[in-house]
């Protein structure tokens, strides 16, 4: 066995399939023979592009917007520091080539002829952000590429969901401090995917590399401007079916005497803004968020601030004028004209403009409103402007960490394009910009610091003053020399477009132009010894110069004067003219002949296509009435001569033209069939009409008398008079804080139960409780109301849940606001708290409104007999009154032993025990419970938030109803400990039941199926000695065992042979049995035979 080897199994060869088979022996495979290989697979492929196209359709909308919209409103979202101000004011100098310095509120612009927006920036308020994200048609999602994604980024994009999702473009900031370039091209790749999967796949991403004298570069800002003007906005369902106006002037006109008598008087305040959505009615109920409920006093439409460029009938120009540039921003200080109802009010500066520095200080110190040495005491020291207080906190940035996020190779570049219309390129320009040299980025730097920083000369000291214009005397030392060698490495570093366009070949002809040009700008001195210098030009030279005269040189931009061409004279112009489509051709080939031909042939078909005339009649009565020269016959004479294919050639031609123009841009409404019209296609149709009709209607009465029948209609400048209004409102006012004034239709003033479907953000670290205080942001409102959660039952009941569930939506029941089915709602514990945590708790939608509820919950009475007789009892413990039993009577109760009974009627004594009966006898020990539902209370508890009546400092910081948990951590209290409410393991006792033992005489009457059949034997246990065997006995009874054994094998062999032999004789039987069952058969289909000729 040693010597011989170990023998292995071989591995399988691996199975190759039948292509793979069929490539290696060459046979090649016909893709259009086995395009469909399987229907089934084709039938799944075809209804999976079906359902794809279908779920893009869209049930159209009735157009209601007017000739002239509203400014789009574009918002700039992000967290604090990512340059958001930087990109509205690169916006704003794109459109309008003007610098505005400090942004504040909303500032409107004209983009072109047809566009006009609204740049709104929003500040790291969780209130402004719900605010922007109602109102917003455009959003440019500011992120900081070197830190990643922020907290209040995906805080936004959360509400968006909720409330309707704008169109929204991420710009990529702060690329400059990423100094690795395969790093930039990583995070860039990072980012955009993670945009792509929060938004949609496919979403812009613009990239801004890096800021130069606070700009960014102005080819980036062209490319995002560009495509801000062709997005096209996609009107939300909320807002198009409700007015609202984004206020971007405010003005208190409450009487003084009103403010004299008493400063927190109610005031009333006149709001203008552009109306947006639907038509804004008189007295009609508005809700300003962060504010409240207010009716309309009175409202009327105003002169345009911003109006777009009048349509002139001159030559139509691409680009917008100077004085069409304009911009709109009253908040921001910027144009100086103000529009009032009967008024235009300028601002001039005059005498109260200069003031002067000494009334400055005085003012300052008077509106500080105490002791200057209190004030000293509490300020810091301060040497700048712009310098940051030492009691400030810093920003606390919240960084979003992904944990699925995949690293990807640094070789690995993504160069995005940032438009499908046209493509720029941000990598070509990053490298433009690296390309430059050292040199110039001093000079940058240098303008940087000289020209463009401010200094206020008047608090300098004499000493700066001094070493000021010492430095000023130093610079204009070798003033020409330094112009001299500036100019030069400028020169030097210019590209000569003449070599990037013809290429090298003229090497010789710019170093003679780059020469003279160069001896031309020196000194006079050094043009006296021009003359005195030769050089010797040689043959290939002079064969250079002689070639670039010619008009066969390649390079024929410095053709000379001389050898051109006078084709002003008529001389000249006969050599050329037949070069042209109106020179002398021949008599079938000449211009005029043949559109006149094209023309007649065109006729003809379209009078053969219609069978308005025959062609015999048409030709006989043709006159050409234009060309009296041109005769019938010499065209009858054409039409012969061609062919009948070349005719029918051309109809088709004529035909395929005219069907592709009507199909691809949807021209003719015979485009399909009625046949193959889908329901999208009708739908679409029928709401094209009914925009006809809602234009037309109107459309003939001056805009005084219109505005009475439909109301305010978009896109008008409207100025709104509300009375009520809080004095905080005036007196806290924050332009970094939007105010909106949204309306409502008439059913939404009212208050009542609201049910809805709500779900806990998975972002959410807290588990929501049931009756614990939540901000809903529902509609234009934000307001505080206590949420009570349920989930429905398989019959139909709403059972009351304590928390929300872990991954599932639940039903929420709360009194709020009546608002329409399908609007969705987000849910916030808190609005103040400063944390690195996501805020969001909850998101939800509006299912359906009721004035009543039906939320139970479990109720578990439990009770012990007092009196037990056969199958009646009687219970006590478990209500407290008869009234409460009378209530309950019928309810069905249990004991723990499982014994089912009934509540029948109460007794006298003790109080609020009843009677009842059961199926047996029960326990005196045992415990009966009565299972039951009992309603819910939900408590009528709704505050509006009122965040715009806060301080200035404290606008982000508004406080509301607490959970018990916070006023118990607030007050140093302890959770109530109560024992019975603790769970506890039940222990239950072991119960050693006799057996049961039926008498003789009764199993003697029991019939056979009920008698005991298998009762345990009775023996008594004995206690034996151990036996130990003898050696003779061992091996007697071993030899007993082995017998057995043998026996018992032997009997088993014998059973399976006898199984063998009895399996081959049923064989041999079926066989027979088929054999006699043939013989019988055939015997009966002769006998058949023949009783059958028999009976013929």
């Amino acid at each position: 066995m040693m010597d011989k080897a170990q023998v292995n199994k071989k591995h399988s060869k691996k199975r190759q399939s039948k292509e793979v088979q069929r490539i290696i022996k060459g046979k090649s495979v016909n893709p259009k023979a086995f395009a469909i290989q399987s229907a089934v697979k084709a039938e799944r492929k075809f209804r999976h592009k079906q359902d794809v196209i279908a779920k893009r359709e869209k049930l159209p909308q009735i157009d209601r917007t007017p000739l002239r919209p509203a400014p789009f409103v574009v918002s700039v979202v992000g967290p604090p520091k990512v340059g958001k101000s930087t990109i509205i004011r690169g916006l704003i100098r794109h459109y309008t080539r003007q610098n505005v310095s400090k942004i504040s509120g909303p500032v409107t612009v004209v983009c072109n002829k047809n566009l006009r927006i609204t740049l709104l920036e929003c500040n790291n308020d969780i209130n402004c952000m719900i605010d922007i994200a109602k109102i917003s048609d455009l959003v440019l999602l500011a992120i900081d590429a070197s830190f990643g994604f922020e907290m209040e980024t995906f805080e936004f994009l959360n509400i968006c969901q909720a409330h309707g999702f704008p169109r929204i473009l991420g710009v990529l900031t702060h690329l400059d401090v990423i100094k690795n370039s395969k790093k930039i091209n990583r995070v860039k790749k990072q980012l955009k995917h993670r945009f792509w999967t929060e938004i949609y796949a496919g979403v812009k991403l613009f990239y801004l590399s890096k800021l130069i004298h606070n700009e960014y570069l102005r080819n980036e800002m062209h490319n995002l401007a560009r495509f801000i003007s062709v997005i096209k906005i996609r009107p939300l369902e909320w807002t198009s079916s409700h007015p609202y106006l984004l206020v971007d002037r405010i003005e208190d006109v409450t009487s003084p005497e009103l403010i004299k008598t008493n400063d927190k008087c109610d005031r009333r305040v006149c709001l203008f803004g552009w109306s947006r959505g639907a038509n804004f009615k008189p007295k009609q109920a508005v809700h300003i968020p962060g504010c409240g409920d207010f009716v309309i006093d009175s409202i009327n439409f105003i002169p345009d601030p911003c109006p777009l460029p009048e349509r002139e009938n001159e030559k139509r120009r691409r680009s917008l004028k100077e004085k069409d540039k304009c911009i709109y921003a009253p908040m921001s200080g910027v144009g100086g004209i103000i529009f009032d109802k009967d008024a235009i009010y300028i601002d001039l500066g005059g005498s109260h403009s200069s003031k002067d520095a000494q009334s400055n200080i005085v003012t300052k110190i008077n509106e500080i409103g105490k002791p200057l040495n209190k004030f000293n005491e509490d300020s810091d020291l301060k040497i700048f402007s712009e310098a940051i207080a030492k009691n400030n906190e810093p920003y606390l940035r919240r960084k979003v960490v992904f944990t699925d996020e995949n690293s990807d190779d640094d070789s690995e570049n993504d160069h995005e394009n940032v438009g499908d219309d046209y493509s720029a390129n941000e990598d070509s320009v990053d490298e433009d910009e690296n390309a430059l040299d050292s040199s110039t980025e001093k000079e940058i730097l240098e303008f940087d610091s000289s020209d463009d920083e401010d200094i206020d000369e008047e608090n300098l000291d004499t000493n700066d003053r001094k070493k000021r214009e010492l430095y000023k005397i130093k610079w204009k030392n070798d003033i020409l020399k330094k112009a001299q060698e500036s100019f030069y490495q400028r020169y030097e570093r210019t590209e000569n477009i003449q070599r990037l366009v013809y290429g090298e070949w003229s090497h010789f002809d710019e170093e003679t132009d780059d020469d003279s040009n160069r001896q031309n700008i020196l000194d006079d001195d050094d043009d006296d010894d021009d003359g005195e210098f030769f050089t010797p030009l040689s043959k290939e030279s002079e064969a250079k110069s002689e070639m670039r005269f010619t008009v066969n040189s390649i390079e024929c931009s410095k053709f000379p004067d001389e050898m051109l061409i006078d084709f002003s004279q008529d001389s000249e112009m006969q050599l050329i003219r037949d070069s042209f489509v109106t020179g002398k051709w021949d008599e079938k080939e000449d211009a005029q002949t043949l559109l006149e031909n094209d023309r007649k042939l065109l006729d003809q078909l379209h009078d053969t296509d219609d069978n308005a005339c025959d062609e015999k009649f048409c030709d006989e009565d043709f006159e050409d009435l234009e060309n009296p020269t041109s005769k019938s016959d010499e065209f009858e004479d054409e039409v012969s001569t061609k062919n009948d294919e070349e005719i029918l050639k051309t109809k088709k031609l004529l035909k395929k033209q005219q069907f592709n123009e009507e199909y691809d841009n949807l021209k003719s409404s015979d485009v399909l069939m009625d046949k193959e019209k889908t329901f999208i296609d009708f739908e679409r149709e029928k709401a094209q009409k009914q925009t006809e009709i809602n234009r037309k209607e109107f459309e003939h009465l001056p805009l005084e008398q219109r505005v009475q029948y439909e109301g305010f209609q978009a896109g008008l400048y409207l100025r709104i008079e509300i009375n009520g209004v809080p004095c905080e409102l005036v007196n806290n006012f924050d332009p970094s804080y939007p105010i909106i004034v949204g309306g409502h239709q008439h059913c939404e003033t009212d208050i009542g139960f609201v049910r809805a479907r709500i779900k806990k953000h998975r972002w959410y670290n807290k588990i929501l409780k049931n009756k614990d205080p939540l901000i809903i942001s529902m509609g234009w409102r934000r307001f505080q109301t206590q949420a009570f959660f349920s989930i429905e039952d398989h019959n139909g009941r709403n059972r009351m849940l304590k928390y929300t569930p872990q991954h599932m939506h639940c039903l929420a029941t709360f009194w709020g606001p009546i608002t329409p089915q399908n609007t969705g709602f987000v849910a916030f514990q808190s609005i103040s708290e400063r944390t690195s945590n996501f805020r969001i708790a909850a998101t939800g939608v509006v299912l359906d409104l009721d004035k009543g509820t039906q939320i139970v919950k479990k109720l578990k009475l439990i009770g012990h007999p007092l009196k037990v007789y056969k199958k009646t009892a009687f219970i006590s413990n478990m209500f407290t009154s008869a009234l409460e039993v009378t209530k309950f009577e019928g309810a069905a109760i249990r004991t723990v032993s499982g014994i089912r009974g009934q509540i029948k009627k109460p007794i006298r004594t003790p109080e609020g025990a009843f009677r009842a009966t059961f199926e047996d006898k029960i326990s005196s020990k045992d415990i009966v419970f009565l299972r039951s539902w009992v309603d819910v209370p939900i408590s009528k508890f709704y505050a509006t938030v009122t965040s715009l009546l806060l301080p200035v400092d404290k606008k982000s910081q508004w406080l509301g109803m607490k959970t018990a948990g916070q006023l118990r951590y607030e007050r140093g209290l302890s959770v109530p400990n109560d024992p019975n409410s603790h769970y506890q393991i039940s222990q239950r006792k072991e119960y050693h039941f006799k057996p049961m033992i039926i008498p003789n005489k009764l199993q003697e009457e029991l019939p056979f199926r009920s008698k005991p059949k298998l009762m345990p034997k009775k023996f008594n246990k004995v206690s034996r000695v151990a036996v130990i065997k003898d050696s003779h006995q061992r091996r007697s009874d071993n030899l007993i065992k082995r017998l057995r054994l043998a026996y018992r094998e032997q009997t088993a062999q014998d059973r399976l042979v006898m199984q063998k032999r009895a399996q081959e004789h049923r064989k041999k039987m079926s066989e027979i049995e088929k054999n006699r069952e043939a013989r019988i058969k055939a015997k009966k289909k002769f006998i058949m035979r023949k009783m059958g000729k028999s009976n013929k």
